[in-house]
């Protein structure tokens, strides 16, 4: 398990206790239909732009890309030595350049995962090198938006290995900030304890009240911020073919819930599920890749691809180069009549995701005989149900088409 934390400008974390009144959970804020007055969940402000980032980048560089194993997970008595971290060659403007290679508009780095050891000089356990400042001053300089990840749920330094046992002997690291003018993404991966809730809120609300919160809300919907992501259930990249942005279940959503909750689809660039760095470990094809975006960002769902720097601290060139051509893959130039493969369908859904279904429409022509398009009929070519952010339909092959017509058929009422 995994707990990604967002941290401002020369932010630390402190070991203190937090204060015992319990914050009132966030109420869902929505509308009521004109219609029928059904619930229309309405997003805020940060989770609108976090949808406009559509690729993001979580790069796994600690004590745990030093090992044979991916990560400390599962081994308890796994303590590395500290002495095997050393970032000899690190380059994180050249981090910065594969992000932007990709398309990727913000990153996440994993500060401390369950090894125990982090990347940033803190009197416990530590090292000399801060790679969170490199990191923040490499993409402040290419305006690539950033974050931390930190695990509270396992920690094998202090030999803790649950979220409840955790949060009684440490009172909860509080974050200190300096700088308070970013520190937009934090990540509660898998959740949180039922004894971390109140602390968890009451940081939130003390010094990062407008950050996006990846698993903010409970089983039970109880979210501890105004600005929920949820997780969509699996690490492969793909999102169910229905994908709303309501509702908190690990999963396709709910259209009918009053929670605005945007998904996200974290997966990796590595084979057989490895995030941190590994030797002759194979990498995913080209054409997977392609799919991975198509069924993440086009399913309404938000990529968060792995980065895994290796030993010396830099991105492999063959990760780099598997990757580095995907963002500009989507830019095409249309004639008339022109083939098509495939449609792209984006909503507007500052007052909530509204389209309940929609139909696509085209005029289809004969390649070979173009010219003559005055009397052609409409055809159905793609039908279905959300829309959201963005949801992109494939044809079973090309068609050519003079004219395309999007019909939103059911709109503003959740079924």
């Amino acid at each position: 398990m995994k707990l990604l934390y967002t941290l401002p400008a020369g932010a630390a974390l402190v070991a203190c206790a937090v204060a015992s009144n319990a914050p009132k959970a966030y109420e869902p804020k929505y509308r009521l239909s004109p219609i029928d007055g059904s619930k229309i969940a309405l997003p805020t402000a940060e989770q609108l732009a976090f949808q406009d980032k559509e690729i993001g980048v979580l790069i796994h560089y600690n004590i745990a890309t030093d090992i044979g194993s991916d990560g400390c997970n599962y081994d308890p008595k796994l303590v590395p030595n500290q002495a095997l971290f050393n970032p000899a060659l690190i380059n994180t403007d050249q981090w910065m350049e594969s992000i932007t290679a990709l398309g990727g508009k913000y990153a996440t780095l994993v500060a401390k995962h369950n090894c125990g050891f982090t990347i940033w000089p803190t009197k416990s356990p530590a090292h000399g090198e801060s790679v969170v400042e490199s990191f923040v001053e490499s993409a402040q300089k290419y305006r690539i938006g950033h974050g931390f990840y930190y695990s509270v749920v396992v920690n094998n330094f202090l030999n803790v290995q649950n979220a409840e046992v955790l949060n009684t002997s440490l009172a909860w690291g509080q974050v200190g900030i300096s700088d308070s003018t970013y520190g937009q993404i934090i990540w509660l991966d898998g959740g949180y304890g039922s004894t971390q809730m109140s602390d968890i809120q009451s940081l939130l609300e003390a010094h990062q009240p407008q950050a996006i919160v990846f698993g903010a809300c409970d089983k039970d919907s109880t979210c501890v911020s105004a600005n929920p992501v949820r997780w969509i259930g699996k690490e492969t990249g793909e999102a169910p073919e229905k994908t709303w942005l309501t509702g908190t279940t690990s999963d396709g959503g709910d259209p009918t819930s009053p929670i605005f909750c945007s998904a996200e689809c974290d997966t990796t660039l590595q084979t057989d599920d490895r995030w941190f760095f590994g030797v002759d470990q194979p990498l995913r094809s080209i054409k997977e890749m392609i799919d991975v975006y198509h069924t993440s960002v086009g399913r309404n769902c938000v990529l968060e691809l792995d980065r895994a720097p290796d030993r010396s601290g830099l991105i492999p060139a063959r990760h780099a180069a598997r990757t580095s051509n995907q963002a500009g893959s989507y830019s095409l130039t249309f004639d008339l009549p022109t083939a098509i493969d495939r449609i792209v369908l984006m909503e507007d859904h500052t007052n909530g995701q509204v389209i309940r279904s929609y139909q696509v429409h085209a005029k289809i022509v004969d390649a070979e005989e173009a010219n003559d398009t005055v009397n052609v009929p409409w055809t159905l070519v793609s039908n279905g149900t959300s829309v959201g952010h963005k949801k992109i339909d494939f044809f079973d092959k090309a068609i050519t088409v003079t004219d395309v017509l999007v019909n939103s058929t059911y709109v503003d009422i959740p079924k």
